[in-house]
C-alpha cells in the first residue's frame, strides 16, 4: 500500500488530470501557463538540487517568506523529501528558530538582504547550511544563497541523474513524518506540528466544505503571513484541481484581480477589509466591487469572517464569505 504523503499525493493528482491547466503565473505583460506536467518537473527539479545540496530526509528549513507561487512549489519539493518547512512571521522569529536549534537548518527567504543577515550574523550564521531565495534577484556566484531560478535550472539539469532517487525517496516518506512546525522558535508547548497525513486530512476536509469545486473555476490568492491557513490555502488547488493564481504583493493582487476574473479569493480575514475600502466605492455600498475583481467572484473563502456590515455587503453583491476552519488552526 503506497504512504500517503505529498510526493504520492502529487503524482497521482497529476495522473488523474494530465496536461490541465493548474496555475497561472504573471510574466511580464502576458501570462505563463502552468500545467499538472509542469508543476511536478518544477518541484523535481528543486528537489534534485536541494538533494544536491545535502537536504536529505528529516532536514528543516526556515521559511521567511510570503505564501507565492515560487513559496509553495519550494515547499512541495521540501515535502517530496521528507523535509520539514519551519514558517517564520519575522526575521526575529526566523533567529530564534535557529538558536534553539539542535542542528543546522536550511533557509528560504522573499528578501535578499534578510538571508545575507541571517547567513553572515557572526553567532547564528554558521548554523544556516544554505541558504535559497523564493524570488528571482541576482546574488553574486560566490555568495551562499541560490536565487529561484538557479535552483530550478540546475535542478533540471541534474533530473536525469536523481530522478530515480527523488521519486524512491519521495514514496517511501511515511504518512506520519513532519512536514510543517508552525511556532517553532518558541517553546515545545508552543510549537504545532502538522504531518503529512494531517495536511492531506485537512485539505480532504476543506474540499467537503466548499461543496462542488469545478475545475474551471478560477482562484486567486494573496497570503503573506505566516498562520496554517495562510501556509495550507494554496495547497487547495492540488486537491480540488481548481486553477489558480497567486499573487506576490498586495500591488500585484489589486492589478490582476480584474484581468484574473477569480470565481474564488483566498484571503486572510484582515484582508478583507482592505478588499472591500479598496474596491467599494466612494459611498462605502460596494456596488462596483464585483466588477472589480473581475465579474465572476462569487465566493471569499477565509480564516476570519469580517464583520457584519462587511459580510452583508458582499451578500448584496451575490459574494459569499466561507470560513474554512480546518485551515485556520494556527493563527
Amino acid at each position: 500500500m503506497k504512504e500517503r504523503n505529498f510526493h504520492n499525493f502529487l503524482r497521482e493528482r497529476t495522473k488523474e488530470n494530465g496536461s490541465r491547466l493548474l496555475f497561472q503565473k504573471k510574466d511580464g505583460w502576458s501570462w505563463k501557463q502552468i500545467t499538472w506536467p509542469d508543476l511536478a518537473t518544477e518541484v523535481e527539479s528543486i528537489a534534485c538540487f536541494l538533494l544536491n545540496s545535502r537536504f536529505s530526509t528529516g532536514s528543516r528549513i526556515i521559511v521567511l517568506s510570503p505564501n507565492t507561487l515560487s513559496c509553495l512549489f519550494f515547499e512541495l519539493a521540501v515535502f517530496s523529501l521528507g523535509g520539514t518547512s519551519l514558517p517564520a512571521r519575522s526575521i526575529k522569529e526566523a533567529r530564534d528558530i535557529l538558536e534553539i536549534s539542535a542542528g543546522d537548518c536550511f533557509l528560504l527567504c522573499a528578501s535578499t538582504d534578510d538571508a545575507r543577515e541571517l547567513v553572515g550574523d557572526p553567532m547564528l550564521g554558521e548554523k544556516v547550511e544554505k541558504a535559497f531565495l523564493s524570488v528571482n534577484d541576482r546574488v553574486p556566484v560566490e555568495e551562499e544563497i541560490v536565487s529561484y531560478p538557479s535552483v530550478v535550472k540546475f535542478g533540471f539539469l541534474a533530473r536525469k541523474k536523481l530522478k530515480d532517487e527523488i521519486s524512491a525517496l519521495g514514496s517511501s516518506v511515511k504518512e506520519d513524518s513532519e512536514a510543517v512546525i508552525f511556532n517553532a522558535g518558541g517553546t515545545l508547548d508552543e510549537s504545532r506540528v502538522f504531518s503529512h497525513g494531517d495536511i492531506l486530512d485537512l485539505l480532504r476536509l476543506s474540499e467537503q466544505d466548499l461543496g462542488a469545486v469545478s475545475i474551471e473555476d478560477q482562484t486567486f490568492s494573496y497570503l503573506p503571513s505566516s498562520g496554517s491557513f495562510s501556509k495550507f490555502a494554496n495547497l487547495l488547488n492540488l486537491q480540488t484541481a481548481a486553477r489558480g493564481a497567486i499573487a506576490d504583493a498586495p500591488e500585484d493582487f489589486f492589478a490582476d484581480a480584474p484581468e484574473i476574473m477569480p470565481v474564488m479569493l483566498f484571503l486572510a480575514g484582515a484582508e478583507i477589509e482592505n478588499v472591500v475600502n479598496r474596491f467599494g466605492g466612494e459611498n462605502g455600498s460596494g456596488e462596483n466591487l464585483g466588477k472589480a475583481l473581475g465579474g465572476r467572484i462569487r465566493l471569499i473563502l477565509t480564516d476570519v469572517p469580517p464583520p457584519e456590515r462587511t459580510r452583508d455587503l458582499l451578500l448584496a453583491q451575490n459574494i459569499s464569505v466561507v470560513e474554512l476552519k480546518n485551515l485556520s488552526v494556527v493563527p
